[in-house]
């Protein structure tokens, strides 16, 4: 039980809920909980657990190459506790609406395809990665239909997001070495570094320019946001002075601070 339990990676389905929570109270623009925000938690979570089985399963043979590997063999049973999630997830989306049950879909079919037919296109997969916990936003917005401002701040956690993948694939180099293709080994580490540097950047403006347009309000929205941009700047600091660990844990913290600056913005 405890496998499989670990397997979930529940701190990262706890963030998807997080983020499915922030789309609802952005679309809602108050704090509120009720059941069918519950609901679309429970599935965001259930979805990303899913997509992490899936993705140890095949990553298998790169994470004994990295020793950390969370089982010795291929187990099929891992595909069908993967399958039982996506389903579960998918399937309690319609008892929200016809546009959560997409979003759901098309999640878990990304989620899918990033660990089965991406393994060799990781510079691609990056972006599947990103789009999917970006669209944790959208989703929680789904709830209520209210679709105002979330793009643009589904924008800005893409391009973070995003950032945050390829400084992973920095560090994952060697493990990916011969079986991903990953955009280290397309480029250059200063044109990484570059790359890193001009998402983060983008991310930030976006975020700001939400605020410019009066769809988030108040000073806490643009603090905060100014927060995560000092936080994404010190990981691409760490980043170029190769301390790739750091620099993730870093852009993590700027994404939960930018989280909150979400939240803050309808105070």
């Amino acid at each position: 039980m405890n496998k499989y339990l670990s397997l979930l990676r529940p701190l990262n389905g706890i963030i998807s809920m997080f983020g499915v929570f922030t789309g609802y109270s952005i679309a809602q623009k108050a704090f509120t909980f009720n059941l069918e925000l519950f609901i679309g938690m429970i599935a965001a979570f259930l979805i990303t657990g899913a997509g992490n089985v899936i993705n140890d399963y095949y990553d298998l043979e790169i994470d004994k190459k990295l020793n950390k590997a969370i089982q010795q063999t291929k187990d099929k049973k891992l595909l069908v506790y993967s399958g039982i999630l996506f389903a579960t997830g998918i399937l309690i989306s319609f008892l929200l609406n016809i546009h959560a049950v997409v979003i759901a879909i098309a999640v878990s079919v990304l989620l899918i395809a990033y660990s089965t037919i991406m393994q060799k296109y990781k510079f691609l997969g990056n972006w599947v990665v990103a789009l999917g916990t970006a669209l944790t936003l959208i989703y929680g917005a789904s709830i209520i239909q209210n679709y105002d401002s979330i793009f643009i701040l589904a924008g800005s956690a893409l391009l973070a997001n995003a950032a945050r993948e390829i400084i992973k694939d920095t560090e994952d180099l060697r493990g990916d070495s011969g079986i991903k293709t990953t955009l280290p080994m397309l480029l250059d580490f200063g044109a990484i570094k570059s790359i890193v540097l001009l998402l983060y950047s983008l991310a930030i403006i976006l975020a700001a320019w939400a605020w410019v347009l009066g769809f988030m309000q108040g000073p806490y929205y643009i603090l905060l946001i100014l927060a995560a941009g000092i936080l994404f700047f010190n990981s691409w600091k760490f980043l170029r002075g190769k301390k790739f660990k750091t620099a993730q844990q870093y852009s993590k913290y700027g994404m939960i601070v930018a989280l909150l600056a979400f939240l803050g913005g309808i105070l």
